[in-house]
């Protein structure tokens, strides 16, 4: 009992080693990134294979194949399943262009061994060369596991076994044995090193896009999506909720640093479920910005659901509250400007008593207040007049 359960920890310490887990927020990342790195490389991997059979079909078709329809139509099958392959969307088709491709290539291949005279120990290296393009090409285990089946079954029957030499079956079983072992360690080493590249780039870029306090999109992050939205929109009007936190100093005074980083990751919680599905950042301080790219959305509404959601919020006994200013403007407008009028919005929304709202007129191109001249306090004339 005791070495069954060593053996079970050891196992599942390597399987962890091998298969390092995932978060789920960064689940989905990995998966879209690893398949886009794969994807060139199965291609190249399933047109070579389509061309080595092509060139044995073509030295075989002389003599006229027992198998010759059977063989097209594999070839066909193989083409569509590149053809499938090529797609990028949905992901899904990558796997199973790759499984197509394979198992048409080994059902062709081994109908061509039906009709000559070679003998079936030399169908192993080419299993064991499919085995590697699988290895390779295949980001999940069970999608390397469905082709090395599918093409084990098509190549391991009764019919091969008994062409080989009695002396030679042991080599047969050792080699097959070997072979399997070695792609599905390469497999997974392959597998555990893509994953490993991946996800420091994941963490990389959570550092560089994400806010560390409240998990919101920083202000790069923001600046970036909002600018490759507006790049690819082509007409209609974008929205912009500016959203200030009332009062913050005194939060501070009374809470300290601390209570302040509660009560704001407490209003980014409130604000992301309120404006949820746009996009909510932390711009930074006490300052948060909702982008509504939807043109059916109310932006004024979002920004009611806003103000109502942090005014339910306590922190530590203290009433939250936040202002919010919306602005409404064309695409051809600028990012900043748009950010100018919700600014001024927000002023007037605080100027009005905080906990409220205040929307700009809809049309960005409006002349913004100007600011009041800075007052000059030295007159060089004055020293003129002294001398």
């Amino acid at each position: 009992m005791r070495l069954r359960m060593l053996l079970y920890r050891r196992a599942r310490r390597l399987w962890r080693w091998l298969v390092p887990s995932v978060p789920v927020a960064q689940a989905q990342a990995l998966r879209r990134a690893l398949r886009q790195e794969v994807r060139s490389l199965a291609l190249a991997c399933e047109a070579t294979g389509v061309l080595i059979w092509l060139m044995t079909l073509m030295v075989s078709l002389p003599g006229g194949g027992a198998h010759l329809s059977a063989e097209l139509l594999c070839t066909a099958a193989a083409g569509l399943g590149m053809l499938l392959s090529l797609r990028p969307r949905p992901p899904w088709l990558l796997s199973l262009g790759g499984l197509m491709v394979t198992v048409s290539l080994a059902i062709a291949f081994r109908l061509n061994l039906e009709g000559s005279a070679a003998q079936a120990f030399w169908t192993l290296p080419l299993l064991m060369l499919f085995g590697m393009c699988l290895a390779l090409c295949h980001v999940r285990l069970r999608d390397f596991l469905a082709g090395i089946g599918a093409v084990g079954l098509v190549f391991v029957d009764g019919a091969l076994m008994r062409s080989v030499a009695p002396a030679q079956r042991p080599v047969l079983a050792f080699f097959a044995a070997g072979a399997l072992a070695l792609c599905l360690l390469a497999h997974l080493a392959l597998s555990r090193e893509r994953r490993s590249g991946h996800l420091l780039q994941l963490r990389l870029a959570a550092l560089a896009y994400e806010d560390a306090l409240t998990g919101l999109p920083n202000r790069r992050a923001f600046l970036e999506r909002t600018q490759a939205a507006l790049a690819a929109m082509p007409a209609g009007a974008f929205n912009v909720v500016l959203l200030d936190v009332d009062d913050f100093k005194r939060i501070n005074e009374r809470l300290g640093h601390e209570g302040g980083d509660r009560a704001l990751r407490a209003v980014a919680q409130a604000l992301c479920r309120a404006s949820a599905p746009h996009l909510c950042a932390r711009l930074g301080g006490e300052e948060f910005c909702i982008w509504i790219e939807d043109a059916s959305a109310s932006p004024a509404d979002v920004a009611a659901a806003c103000v109502s959601a942090v005014h339910h919020l306590r922190v530590d006994g203290l009433r939250l509250s936040v202002s919010a200013g919306v602005a409404t403007v064309e695409p051809d407008v600028p990012l900043h400007r748009a950010l100018a009028l919700a600014d001024e919005a927000l002023y007037q929304a605080k100027a009005r008593g905080k906990d409220t709202l205040a929307v700009a007129p809809p049309s960005g191109r409006m002349p913004l207040t100007p600011a009041a001249p800075e007052r000059r306090t030295w007159r060089p004339w004055r020293a003129l007049r002294r001398s």
